[in-house]
């Protein structure tokens, strides 16, 4: 090849990798739109004191842009939706052993009358066996997932600490300085808030207080992180952990998130769609001062199966994607010790059940895990038979043994109905 030849070909491939660059850029980048709060018709009874309470949680769930500000975050590119299934499982006649009484029920019996489900997605090889989806629910609409966010947040600080910003056996009034030198603080390593292991002890006047200076009510003068950098001191318990991973405390796992990629939340989000091939808008609410909630995240139920699918692709083809690192998803996906048992609402999963980085393993073998949100919420990954059960739920009770066993037995049933299925 020629001197002339050859120097024009570095420059057809360099004008061909200027401009990917570009391409490359696009993929990852969002469409961010900041929102308040939509004032509903003056008829309307939900108001800013009540739309969370649990008559008015199917509404309220999904319309949290009425109530809070926050953030829209459209995903960097639409990707095509999965095709309903040729031959859909049968929830009419596909039996379920009722944990009520132990009698043989439909799914759709249990999952409408013990889950109280609003819409179901079952992904078997990354293929919809199963769309269910009560009157007037939409797949797209984006959803609070209330502490279902927590796991997605500890997932967010395990990249950023294998990426090497931040090291996870500081304590936390290094990882945050802004909180002070802070006694409590100081014996907490960001590895135990990764957990939801900190032995926080909260009283039920500094609870109240949080949910109004994060906006859930009205109420709050200083905004949510303000308010947390001021408590002082922040007291544990030495007791074992008996209480849901659920508290004030998860605003200082969002703030190292941002802290230490230096990434606002949405920025944050907006990796994760590109990274799991999101479909829909999803919408962050944040405190009056711009602040994101740890409490905040809403997605819509594909993009919430999504996820699921991401997490069994990290397994299957480890060092491929940029979701976690492929040792989390092993991590989560394996039987934690007897110390991890998990917390007493959570315990109808299976008395040999186990949490580890927010993610739930309900016990026995096999490799499976699940993200525990409130009433219902929650997205079961069986990596073995490469399934994922994503629900949507409105149970009058944040949890409950007679849920958690619904939730387990539904399923246990969908993952081996999936399987044969899958193989006839």
């Amino acid at each position: 090849m020629t001197d002339l030849a050859t120097s024009l070909l570095r420059s057809i491939l360099g004008c061909v990798l200027c401009a990917a660059l570009p391409l490359r850029a696009a993929e990852t980048s969002c469409r961010i739109q900041r929102s308040s709060p939509t004032p509903l018709e003056e008829q309307s009874v939900v108001g800013a004191e009540d739309w969370l309470r649990p008559g008015n949680l199917r509404f309220g769930l999904t319309h949290p842009a009425s109530f809070m500000p926050g953030n829209w975050i459209d995903p960097p590119t639409p990707t095509e939706r999965r095709t309903a299934p040729a031959r859909p499982i049968d929830m009419d006649r596909m039996q379920v052993r009722d944990p009520a009484d132990g009698a043989a029920r439909s799914l759709r019996y249990v999952l409408e009358n013990r889950i109280d489900a609003d819409g179901v997605l079952v992904l078997k090889r990354g293929r919809v066996v199963l769309d269910y989806r009560r009157t007037g629910f939409d797949p797209g609409a984006p959803r609070l997932l209330l502490e279902a966010t927590h796991p997605i947040l500890a997932m967010m600080v395990v990249k950023a600490s294998a990426e090497g910003l931040v090291d996870r056996s500081k304590a936390m009034d290094r990882v945050l300085p802004e909180l002070g030198g802070n006694k409590g603080l100081g014996k907490l390593s960001l590895t135990r808030l990764l957990h939801g292991r900190t032995g926080f002890e909260w009283t039920d006047e500094e609870r109240t207080r949080w949910r109004k200076e994060a906006g859930w009510v009205p109420g709050g003068s200083v905004g949510v992180r303000a308010w947390l950098a001021g408590r002082s001191p922040w007291p544990r318990s030495t007791l074992p952990v008996s209480n849901l991973p659920s508290g004030a405390e998860n605003e200082l796992l969002l703030w190292v998130a941002e802290k230490t990629t230096k990434k606002p939340a949405s920025q944050l989000l907006c990796e994760l769609q590109s990274s799991i091939r999101a479909q829909d808008a999803a919408f962050w609410a944040s405190d009056g001062r711009g602040t994101p909630l740890a409490d905040g995240l809403a997605l819509s139920l594909r993009d919430f199966a999504a996820l699921g699918q991401g997490l069994l692709e990290v397994r299957a083809r480890p060092g491929r994607h940029s979701l976690v690192p492929a040792w989390f998803v092993e991590t989560v996906a394996g039987v934690g010790s007897s110390a991890n048992g998990l917390p007493a609402p959570w315990r109808g999963l299976g008395e040999d059940g186990s949490w580890q980085y927010r993610f739930v393993h309900p016990g026995g073998t096999g490799r499976r895990t699940a993200i525990l949100g409130a009433f219902g919420t929650s997205l079961y990954i069986d990596f073995d038979h490469a399934t994922v059960v994503a629900i949507y739920a409105t149970h009058p009770e944040r949890s409950s043994p007679l849920l958690m066993a619904s939730l387990r037995r539904t399923w246990d049933a969908l993952v081996h109905t999936g399987g044969a299925r899958e193989g006839s």
